[in-house]
């Protein structure tokens, strides 16, 4: 019987299963057939209940003394019997509740996120894990070895170099190493998996040099972390190559085709094709990241490294503590160092131990590139996508520089298909297994504190370089300083808990082990924790049939996002017994985010449809009316598509109810035994195919299961209120930025049009439409920006028929409604959500206009409107001229497609930009114009622009006296260049306000202040030693070097030739241009060069060529001249990172100044085009916090929140809704010239005297239209 089936092993019992079943207390083996029929009978009521949190745990403010309290019950009881899961029986046994094995094992991950402890947690881990682990050890020894080489090379050169890191990290290593127990805590700490290896190699390396081999560790583990795969179709030429590909496709119909007609159809091919082997045969594949993002990324783990090193391991002699190096460490690692030093001595050590930084984690790039594992190169156009897809922020024309995993390694690693590719790109933050650390008030200027236990806890987002600036006091206010309520909501935000939705899961998934579904498989997702798993990926039917084995970036970005979904849910079953939060923050406009993405409810289609809330509420009558609400919404096109669309939620319940029946039908086949073939019919019916951005297929059948399932119980009880479940009902705001925009401007037109207030015959408004309809109808008008759509129209369509249907094809609500969207929160260029991936900036296509020339954005392949037109072209036809085929480098062809695509869609950019603007009275713009006008009054002394300083030239001494008089500073005792000095620096303040323009959008609200910046380039501190040279090395110059690379023997024929064409290419360009080292070309050059010269080292067998080629390789990372080069000036060849993090304005020359005016001239310019968007965005900031509050108050503790989308469980939604309307109100009792006058009264400070004067009482200008209250009767406000 299952009852006695549970028995004590010599292993901890499983975690998930016995929370669902009684008595199963060590079971490690699945149930039989006759056990399984008794399962009903012995679950528990733990599926639905919410976790009890221990009091004394619900608000801890010191994770750090809380972890080392639980941590010494770990070490006392439990760490010798191997297994921590052993730990959860013990906080079990002794305090009935897992909760403190929960925070213990959220802090310990944290601290493997930090790098500040071996990864290795588990005994247990998988052959991935291990094959993963090995590898990165083997390839840091390579590192680490040339790393202390370097040092060796520096600490015996005869060149003296105190400052360079490279002089003294022996030192601490050797010192280390020689004290047995600190070795052993460093390697307890950081170098589990390595003491458990079988490697005796390996434990003797790290017992020699454990700093060295922890810095090349890191290092390779951030490269591991930051690369990700490009991929391009391999160049298939002559012709009959690509004759003889298509066989394989069945394709013979190729006679009179071109060979560029043969590659589309080629490359159409291998999209619908479902089989990996032909990917692989035609794919070519590159693991690439974006330098400068590296090498910031590998610069803080350097600085942790260093820390740690510094204040745990490694103590100072007094001797020591006197050269400039180690003083530096002591006072950066020791809180009494850092609290006896004044505020200038405390900002002067942390730029003295960033600079020590840089050089360390120079040298660690270096070293890397030695070992031959990267290369330094610039990007590709294939490559773009992958590194914008990781979120690359790339400004300018030129392509960015990246680093590139070397065909060595790349070869070594299998072609990519290595499990220390597989390990380190599936390492993401996850959600965590305890309640997230309590946000509390904070001083300005700084992140805050709150959200995960230690690792990355914020509670403001605010950029790196903004932290430092304040720090350094070049900046004096921060840009988010959030009020109490914000806080607040925060933490109720955080209190939320989460569960998997198991029966999805359990359908659209499978538990794998290495690779393999386990078999046999487990009836019930609830015992899956009796069968041994790694991992879990996405059924084959749902791969096929959403297409996301294609190789192009969105697809793969979407299947990587899939994958890191069902790891991240794998672990919290397992784990976290299927419970778990999520840490939460604010932006700097006061919009509340999740910490993490997956399984979130700002996730995408995947994450939101795996989520329940933990709490299972009963429905009631009113939670199954908001069911059948949403119901209507996800399946309606699927059950009813041809009627049209319900508005009224009485009629689209009664919509459901009458296709009730066939509704459950399809939702009991929704399961893991339903056979495939039958599967593939259900699925085509829910129209499961390749994913768009919006894509609710996920969410449509994860409802359907649920929606079935609460059904089945329904069926039992007979009884709404007795049917209990998690699934979270969100409503959308209609159209938000523009409720807000109505709401201000008190425009009633603009309000019935997004449902603020209701329409005659209780009909929805629908903006989106308006203007897909406004757009038709304005075409054939004579306004310039109609003109030019439709000469581009009647260029790219041959017949009247086309064009109409080319005119209908775009013009729809569909494609208007993300435009419209975008454009309420401000944005003017709508040419890149129509023309490019995602509709994210400089994510387009890209296109040479002629061989030799730059390459040009245009539309790309997978962005909106070319879908549309592809669309077009396969119903119809006639879209010749816009079809695009990307060639064998990325670009995109035919030449003159692409410059057509390109004026097509940036004139319809423009012109949907102006239909929106009739359609909604330009109150938008309204609102942009008087923010602007309040914005451009602050007072600079009258020079309002760059030019103008040419005014303060020509004033008398006494001009300048009272100027600075009148500013409350002293003059009487100043010549005149010292006044003009003196003004100069007032007029450069008087414009840094500019930066602090500020509001909020209520008295009682957060303070917002769009800040802007722009870092000064500083490329001089990433470099090496000169001690690492021989003492008699000069730099011969690119000319001489490059004889030397090309007369090498060591250097393959194939590498030689590419450098001799790159050669000619960049002295022509050169020649021709003027172009500098630093253009597309020089830099390709200068990288090739670095590859040649690094080859040299790794595979000449003659010394004293090796020598020179890294004598000639090292130089170029130092900074050599004088004596040190042939013309005595600095090597121009020089690799550069640019690690500026400071913005200086300097005044004591007139040159300087102009610079730095223009520098806040440029600023402010920034500052007033994203001003409205982020104002209108404090406004639904501080709505969604009201509401988020308020229903706290009401007793709702479970919520769903992603800017303008509200959610709670069912039987809540109507309090969600009242809320939302009674909020929405209290928010917008005043309109907008009221809050352009508490603008005007909260920056007085630095407005213009003339200008205040003339806005005196400005709020009370206009007569209040208090339509607003009719909100509170509003049907479609949320839907």
């Amino acid at each position: 019987m299952v009852e006695q089936g549970g028995y004590e092993t010599n292993e901890p019992r499983k975690y998930f299963s016995t929370l669902y079943y009684q008595n199963q207390i060590g079971r490690t083996t699945l149930p039989t057939v006759e056990e399984q029929a008794e399962l009903d009978n012995l679950k528990t009521n733990y599926e639905g209940m919410r976790f009890q949190i221990p009091k004394e745990m619900e608000n801890v403010l010191n994770p750090r003394e809380q972890f080392k309290e639980i941590d010494h019950q770990f070490q006392t009881f439990v760490n010798q019997r191997g297994d921590m899961r052993w730990f959860r029986e013990h906080t079990l046994n002794q305090k009935s509740n897992d909760y403190d094995y929960r925070y213990w094992l959220q802090y310990q991950v944290e601290e493997i996120s930090a790098g500040n402890r071996s990864m290795r947690l588990l005994r247990s881990r998988s052959k991935e894990f291990r094959d993963a682990m090995s590898k990165l050890s083997t390839l840091s020894m390579d590192v680490a070895e040339i790393l202390y080489s370097m040092c060796y090379d520096v600490v015996n050169s005869e060149i003296t170099n105190n400052i360079h890191p490279l002089a003294h990290l022996i030192e601490i290593n050797d010192t280390v190493r020689s004290e047995a127990r600190t070795l052993f805590r460093v390697r307890t700490n950081h170098f589990q998996f390595e003491d458990n290896s079988d490697n005796e190699g390996l434990k003797q390396y790290i017992e020699q040099k454990p700093l060295f081999y922890h810095l090349a560790n890191a290092t390779l583990m951030v490269f591991f972390k930051s690369i990700r795969r490009s991929t391009r179709i391999k160049n298939l030429r002559p012709k009959q190559a690509l004759v003889d590909a298509l066989q394989g496709f069945a394709i013979t119909d190729v006679e009179g085709k071109t060979a560029n007609e043969l590659q589309e159809i080629f490359e159409h091919q291998l999209h619908t094709n479902k089989h990996r082997d032909e990917f692989k045969k035609y794919y070519v594949s590159k693991f690439v990241c974006e330098t400068n993002s590296f090498f910031r990324k590998l610069l803080k783990r350097c600085e942790k490294i260093l820390t740690r090193w510094s204040k745990d391991y490694y103590f100072s002699s007094p001797r020591k503590i006197k050269l400039s190096f180690f003083r530096t460490l002591y006072l950066n690692s020791r809180d009494d160092g850092a609290e006896s030093l004044n505020d200038h001595a405390a900002s002067e050590t942390k730029q003295q131990f960033r600079k020590i930084a840089i050089k360390t984690a120079t040298s660690c790039l270096f070293s890397t590139s030695l070992a031959g594992l990267i290369n330094f190169d610039s990007a590709a156009v294939d490559e773009l996508d992958s590194l914008y897809d990781a979120e690359y922020e790339h400004a300018g024309t030129s392509y960015p520089n990246v680093i590139r995993m070397s065909s060595d390694l790349f070869s070594d690693l299998n072609k990519g298909d290595h499990a220390i590719i597989r390990h380190f790109q599936m390492d993401a933050k996850r959600n965590m297994y305890c309640l997230p650390s309590p946000h509390i008030p904070f001083e300005p200027g700084t992140r805050g504190r709150g959200g995960f236990l230690h690792n990355d806890a914020m509670t403001v987002s605010l950029h790196p370089a903004l932290l430092n600036l304040i720090e350094e006091g070049r900046l004096t206010d921060t840009r988010f300083e959030p009020a109490q309520e914000t806080i607040n909501a925060l933490n109720i935000l955080q209190n939320t808990q989460w569960s998997v939705n198991l029966d999805f899961l359990d359908f659209i998934a499978d538990f794998t082990l290495d690779g393999e579904i386990i078999s046999p498989y487990p009836l019930d997702i609830r015992q899956s924790a009796w069968q041994r798993s790694n991992n879990m990926k996405l059924r084959d039917v749902f791969i096929n049939k959403m297409d996301l084995l294609g190789q192009d970036e969105a697809t793969k970005a979407k299947f990587r996002n899939v994958n890191a979904n069902l790891k991240q849910a794998r672990k919290n079953l397992y784990n976290a017994g299927n419970v778990f939060w999520h840490p939460w923050f604010c932006d700097w406009r006061g919009r509340f985010n999740t910490k993490v993405n997956e399984l979130s409810p700002q996730g995408d289609d995947l994450s939101k449809a795996l989520l329940l809330f933990t709490e299972w509420k009963p429905l009631g009558d009113k939670g199954q009316k908001w069911l059948y609400v949403r119901a209507y919404e996800l399946l309606k096109k699927i059950f009813d598509s041809e009627s049209h669309k319900l508005d009224d939620f009485s009629e689209q319940v009664e919509w459901v109810e009458h296709h009730l029946k066939d509704i459950i039908r399809l939702g009991r086949q929704l399961n893991r035994h339903t056979p495939v073939a039958d599967l593939n019919h259900l699925l085509d019916k829910l129209e499961v195919k390749k994913p768009g951005p919006k894509s609710e297929i996920f969410q449509r059948i994860a409802f359907l299961i649920e929606f079935t399932r609460i059904h089945r119980e329904h069926d039992i009880h007979q009884d709404w209120n007795r049917v209990t479940s998690g699934l979270p009902i969100h409503l959308d705001a209609s159209c938000n930025g523009f409720q807000h925009i109505a709401a201000l401007t008190r425009n009633k037109k603009l309000a019935k049009s997004v449902n603020l207030l209701n329409n005659p015959g209780n009909k929805k408004g629908d903006l989106y439409q308006e203007v897909a309809v406004k757009a038709k109808q304005l075409i054939d008008s004579e306004h310039d920006e109609s003109k030019l759509v439709r000469q581009l129209i009647d260029t790219i369509c041959s017949t009247n028929e086309s064009k109409n249907i080319l005119i209908d094809g775009i013009f729809t609500r569909d494609f208007c409604k993300p435009l419209v969207m975008i454009t309420g929160y401000g944005a003017s260029d709508l040419a890149s959500q129509i023309m490019n991936l995602n509709g994210k900036k400089r994510r387009g296509g890209r296109f040479k206009p002629s061989k030799k020339a730059n390459s040009v954005p245009t539309l790309h392949q997978e962005s909106l409107l070319y879908q549309v037109i592809q669309r077009l072209q396969e119903e119809h036809g006639g879209f010749d001229k816009l079809m695009l085929v990307k060639d064998n480098r990325g670009y995109m062809t035919p030449t003159k497609n692409c410059q057509l695509a390109r004026e097509f869609g940036l004139a319809l950019g423009t012109y949907i930009r102006y239909c929106i603007g009739v359609v909604t009275d330009f109150k938008f713009e309204e609102v942009k114009d008087k923010l602007a006008e309040i914005y451009r009054n602050i007072d600079t002394l009258g020079i309002k622009t760059p030019p103008d300083i040419s005014l303060l030239d020509g004033m008398t001494s006494e001009s300048l006296r009272k100027i600075l008089f009148d500013n409350g500073l002293p003059s009487r005792k100043l010549d005149k260049q010292a006044r003009l000095t003196a003004v100069r620096q007032l007029v450069v303040d008087k414009w840094k306000n500019k930066l602090y323009f500020s509001w909020r959008a209520a008295n009682d609200s957060s303070t917002v202040r769009y800040i802007k910046w722009k870092l000064d380039h500083n490329r001089a501190q990433a470099t090496l030693p000169t001690a690492m040279l021989p003492k008699n090395y000069v730099d011969p110059g690119d000319t001489q070097i490059e004889h030397f690379i090309l007369n090498s023997l060591s250097l393959t024929n194939e590498l030689k030739e590419r450098l001799r064409k790159q050669r000619r290419q960049t002295y022509q360009s050169q020649a021709k241009k003027g172009a500098s080292n630093q253009s597309q070309s020089g830099r390709k050059l200068k990288n090739l060069v670095l590859l040649c010269l690094r080859n040299i080292v790794l595979r000449s067998t003659d010394d004293n060529e090796k020598q020179q080629a890294r004598s000639h390789y090292a130089a170029r990372f130092i900074e050599l001249r004088g004596k040190r080069t042939t013309d005595g000036k600095k090597n121009g060849h020089r690799f550069s990172l640019d690690t500026g993090n400071d913005m200086k304005f300097n005044t004591k020359t007139k040159k300087e100044f102009k610079q730095s005016v223009a520098k806040l001239f440029e600023l402010s310019n920034e500052i007033i085009l994203g001003m409205v968007p982020n104002f209108i965005h404090s406004f639904d900031a501080l709505h969604m916090q009201k509401v988020i509050i308020r229903l706290y108050e009401s007793g709702t503790q479970d919520i769903w929140a992603v800017h303008d989308s509200f959610g709670a469980h069912p039987c809540d939604i109507e309090t969600l809704i009242d809320i939302v309307k009674d909020t929405f109100v209290e928010l917008h009792k005043h309109h907008l010239p009221w809050h352009l006058g508490q603008i005007i009264n909260q920056n007085a400070p630095i407005l213009d005297d003339t200008f205040l004067g003339q806005n005196s009482g400005a709020e009370n200008k206009y007569p209040e239209n208090e339509w607003i209250n009719d909100v509170l009767d509003a049907n479609y406000l949320i839907s």
